[in-house]
């Protein structure tokens, strides 16, 4: 005959003592709790379950047979619909919302402090490189080799000559192709800006996208006179040559551009358009040296 007996304690700290009596042969069982006959049965010589509540704990005695031999066990069902069980997943249910809470807060820091770090730690390097550059910074130019465009914007393939031999780098720049540099003009392949690099450690440098070269300003003129030759045949070079001067004068870079997009509107560039060259060319400076200068 199997003996078999187990102790359960509940939340209040009641102590139950629970076992059986079960005959192999016969089958008859007997299940008791705390020296008291809760449960008789006969003929059990099958896998059998048997329910037994414990305060207002639902609790099961089991007996398996597996390959002739039986086995015994005692567990809590916590996944009937009991009144235990339903306070229980409510207990559970807040838990784990106070868990998620916890360490949906505990992220929201983490992420909070790891940008700031990356932030802190980025400004960090650029106050640095911004200081090399400043203290120990020489002036180069920079020549524009390819424009690649990109799924963030563009790649900016340029070359210059440093430290007596010639480096390719990149600059990944967030706009959509054409790129419409602050000045107003388009960047193109072969056109040349100013460039500072760190002495003795070129790969630290900066690429100056609005200090064209005076080669590169001089050909944004040649542009600029050339698109106003073509809107007004009827003027002389002479004359579109001072009027383009007398822009680059007021406006720099941004009067040739002017002049280049005089007859493109303002989704076409937002910075030099038709709008903005009818503003310089009605403006008084430009009216006052225009009737001085080029009649």
């Amino acid at each position: 005959m199997a003996q078999f007996n187990w102790t359960y304690v509940s939340d209040t700290g009641r102590k139950y003592n629970v076992g059986i009596y079960h005959g192999s042969r016969t089958g008859h069982l007997v299940v008791y709790c705390n020296l008291r006959v809760v449960i008789i049965d006969f003929n059990v010589l099958d896998t059998k379950t048997y329910p037994l509540f414990l305060d207002d704990e639902l609790c099961e005695l089991t007996i398996e047979k597996k390959s002739g031999e039986f086995r015994y066990g005692f567990d809590i069902n916590r996944k009937a619909d009991t009144p235990r069980n339903r306070i229980r997943k409510k207990v559970e249910k807040k838990h784990w919302r106070q868990t998620l809470l916890f360490f949906g807060a505990m992220g929201i820091c983490v992420a909070l402090f790891t940008a700031f770090f990356l932030r802190f730690n980025a400004k960090q390097k650029s106050a640095q490189r911004e200081e090399l550059l400043a203290n120990f910074g020489q002036e180069t130019i920079a020549h524009i080799d390819r424009l690649q465009p990109t799924g963030e914007g563009a790649l900016i393939r340029f070359s210059f000559v440093a430290d007596g031999r010639i480096r390719n780098e990149e600059l990944a720049y967030p706009a959509e192709m054409p790129i419409i540099l602050s000045h107003g003009m388009p960047l193109k392949e072969a056109d040349e800006f100013r460039l500072r690099f760190v002495i003795n450690r070129p790969g630290i440098w900066n690429l100056l996208l609005d200090q064209p070269s005076d080669e590169q300003v001089e050909k944004y003129r040649l542009l600029a006179e050339e698109r106003h030759a073509e809107l007004h045949p009827e003027l002389s070079r002479p004359h579109i040559q001072c009027l383009v001067g007398i822009a680059y004068d007021i406006k720099g870079v941004e009067g040739l551009a002017d002049f280049y997009f005089q007859d493109a509107s303002p989704e076409q560039n937002a910075i030099a358009n038709e709008l903005a060259y009818k503003r310089l060319v009605r403006g008084a400076p430009f009216q006052q040296r225009a009737d001085k200068e080029c009649w």
